[in-house]
């Protein structure tokens, strides 16, 4: 069934991405998860909202003397991170029969730092620069992947393909998020209800906590890729030419 780029056919076409790479998605969430998980349990990280950072300073293990180690660690996960990204795109692209026929590990994090850089500017800007831009380069993934586009090109291609999408691909994402947001929290809230009442040492529920926690921020993770393809499959159709798109 065809699909519009609205609201709903955003949405929905994210859980048919998801659904159609579940295998690849659950490699993902698991080796990322386990990793983030490991790294609390090591004392390497610690979770501020959901948010990984290096050290742990509650308990038996200090930052201080774990400097050297957490670097590393945050190191091979900023790798990992990017590796399993870019194969885990790959397999949505294949996996809804959009074969990934161009770009490389290179030029998805070329292309990966260069939207950061510009959205950190935009956030800069008052925020709102920052979220057209993040709009308009939403199927940037897709159209560097699946065909010859460079990695500015894929960036003006997501462009031109979102116009006149804009609040329909904004309101999807806010959804998305805010779904998002609230099974984090609800994590959160059962770190809180179980390590953090430990007072003075590492309890067990703690750590488990913490892997779970680092299993549902790699699905997160999962979603916001899955949603960018999801709207790449919509406003470039399989079906239609890259340069019918903007005539």
């Amino acid at each position: 069934m065809e699909r519009e780029a609205n609201v709903s056919g955003i949405l929905s076409q994210t859980v048919d991405v998801i659904g159609a790479a579940g295998r690849a998605v659950l490699i993902y969430v698991v080796v990322l998860g386990l990793f983030n998980g490991m790294g609390g349990l090591a004392g390497l990280a610690q979770m501020d909202d959901n948010i990984f950072s290096v050290g742990i300073r509650s308990g038996v293990l200090n930052a201080e003397t774990l400097g050297l180690a957490a670097t590393l660690y945050q190191l091979l996960g900023l790798v990992l991170y990017v590796v399993a990204a870019f194969f885990l795109l790959r397999q949505m692209l294949e996996q809804i029969g959009r074969p990934a026929r161009g770009g490389n590990l290179l030029s998805y994090l070329a292309m990966s730092v260069l939207a950061m850089i510009g959205l950190m500017i935009g956030f800069v800007l008052l925020i709102i620069p920052a979220l057209i831009l993040l709009v308009r380069w939403s199927a940037a993934n897709g159209f560097l992947l699946s065909g010859d586009k460079g990695i500015t090109g894929a960036l003006g291609a997501s462009w031109e393909a979102t116009g006149g999408r804009g609040w329909s691909i904004f309101g999807a994402g806010l959804v998305l998020w805010i779904g998002l947001a609230v099974l984090s929290s609800i994590v959160v809230g059962i770190v809180a209800a179980t390590g953090f009442a430990a007072s003075g040492g590492f309890s067990p529920l703690f750590g488990v906590a913490m892997t779970v926690s680092g299993l549902i921020e790699a699905f997160n993770n999962a979603a916001s890729f899955a949603f960018s393809i999801a709207v790449f499959h919509l406003v470039a159709p399989a079906d239609t030419s890259v340069a019918d798109v903007f005539e």
